[in-house]
């Protein structure tokens, strides 16, 4: 009987395809469109222009030389108004700010997936920490801030009480002293995900500013922008006007009330504030996917690597982008017609992009699943059937693989990390019973170095497990295709 193929593809076929699919390419690429200016248009050249200097294309190993080699990048520019929204998604956004200054220490989407969950951590020991009397209040080094009064009129003063009240109260800088050497890290976390933030107020004289007849000051909220523009000023003859900011205000919606005294953070509630700012990254990588990577047009048709339609059943993919059907639209599959995006593509209302599970004690407590990936695929009802899709011939129950065919699953350019653990399980399921063995799993590393994914399957199936399929022949580490020495043959 003939052997079935199944691919699994992850991000480093992207990668072997020279597409700018890397963590720190997408990255780059943002904090271009941050600092581009206004109603603009953005080349390939100017978003990845990190990559692209004079000293970057003298290093031979810059894919970016062969991505200009093989991708018609020249045709490829955003426009202002795609810019406008991807700077109206990047502003305020907390996850992007944050990673923004963690570049060095963030190398891959796994590195970036285990940053989210450590991030959480922290913020739940944030939770631990509870307030005493001068941690939330009205705080301040001079109570007032008048202006000369030169018209005999009453003063211009900005008191925290007159515009922090309401929903409204301030965070003491000494709470975050508790946190010794992290304070500033607290701090800018709460910032940038606009827990707490700055607030800007003006105070000026309105119906009568010569103080004949009634008279009354009138507090505003301005923007930062308008503060920083606004000039006081105290004249007879003129609108009086003062301003004030204040630091650390948090909204008490995020802070838990007893007996009238605010004596820590609401964590479930601040948790979901961090969820929606994930929400929104999504959205940014989902249109960096749709706008960049799919629309990066080969130079000439890919020639196909090895054998690649022989026996072809299916294709799932952990990638969002439509790489396999643009670049190989003539390859046929023999069971399910369409390659299968199993977190979801750039038609999809929602991508999965998040942790593997709730490891920690604390992220269980506050049950924060919409950070997990399984969770995500359920409420956003992306493609989860795997090695279970009913186009498939194969059965499995209660872990016993029932096919009598025999299949040869490729994953190619994928961690095989934690984060992905249900799936290559399921793969290993399919020999449970070792009698009837009918799956070989191949794994094509990047320069056929098998170390990490290796490891990796060590950890999530055990070293037994792994060490008796390599001797039996069902587990196999092979060097991934040359994509580009591939098609410089058949030129």
């Amino acid at each position: 009987m003939d052997t079935k193929r199944i691919f699994v593809l992850g991000n480093g076929f992207d990668l072997a395809h020279y597409l700018p699919k890397k963590y720190e390419h997408f990255m780059s690429a943002m904090k271009s469109i941050e600092e581009s200016k206004e109603d603009t248009t953005i080349s390939f050249n100017e978003l990845f222009k990190d990559y692209l200097t004079e000293i970057s294309l003298k290093d031979k190993g810059n894919p970016f030389i062969k991505t200009k080699e093989m991708y018609k990048t020249d045709e490829l520019r955003l426009s202002s108004d795609k810019i406008k929204v991807f700077k109206e998604k990047l502003e305020g956004n907390g996850w992007f700010q944050h990673f923004k200054h963690h570049l060095t220490d963030v190398d891959t989407w796994i590195d970036f997936e285990n940053e989210i969950e450590s991030l959480l951590v922290k913020i739940c020991d944030l939770f631990e920490m509870s307030f005493d009397e001068k941690t939330i209040g009205y705080f301040s080094d001079r109570f007032q801030i008048p202006l000369p009064n030169t018209n005999k009129s009453r003063n211009l003063t900005i008191k925290h009480t007159d515009v922090l009240c309401g929903n409204y109260r301030q965070v003491n800088l000494i709470f975050f002293d508790n946190f010794k050497l992290q304070k500033m890290f607290v701090q800018n976390t709460l910032s940038n995900f606009q827990l707490i933030s700055n607030m800007y107020y003006k105070a000026e004289d309105i119906h009568n500013p010569n103080g004949f007849g009634a008279s009354s000051i009138q507090y505003s909220e301005i923007l930062e922008e308008e503060f920083e523009e606004l000039q006081e000023r105290d004249s007879s003859y003129g609108r009086r006007v003062a301003k004030r900011s204040f630091k650390n205000i948090v909204d008490t919606k995020f802070l838990k009330k007893y007996s009238g005294n605010y004596l820590e953070f609401e964590g479930n509630r601040v948790l979901r504030q961090i969820l929606s700012h994930l929400d929104g990254f999504n959205d940014v990588f989902k249109m960096y996917i749709k706008l960049v990577v799919n629309e990066l047009e080969p130079v000439s048709e890919f020639i196909r690597f090895g054998d690649l339609n022989e026996s072809l059943q299916a294709i799932f993919t952990f990638n969002y982008s439509n790489s396999f059907e643009r670049l190989y639209s003539d390859v046929k599959l023999l069971s399910i017609d369409k390659v299968q995006y199993v977190h979801g593509s750039t038609n999809s209302p929602k991508i999965v992009l998040g942790i593997s599970d709730l490891e920690d004690e604390r992220l269980k407590k506050y049950k924060v699943y919409g950070f997990v990936k399984t969770h995500q695929k359920l409420i956003n009802d992306t493609d989860y059937q795997f090695l279970d899709h009913e186009d498939l011939n194969v059965k499995r129950v209660l872990g016993q693989s029932l096919s009598d065919v025999p299949y040869e699953v490729i994953f190619w350019g994928h961690s095989l990390a934690d984060s992905d653990a249900e799936y290559i399980k399921a793969v290993f399921e399919m020999n449970a019973d070792e009698n009837l063995p009918n799956v070989k799993l191949r794994v094509w590393c990047f320069q056929n170095d098998p170390h990490e994914p290796l490891a990796n399957l060590i950890h999530i199936i055990s070293k037994e497990v792994v060490e008796r399929w390599m001797k039996k022949g069902w587990l196999v580490f092979e060097a991934a295709p040359d994509i580009y020495a591939e098609n410089k043959k058949a030129e």
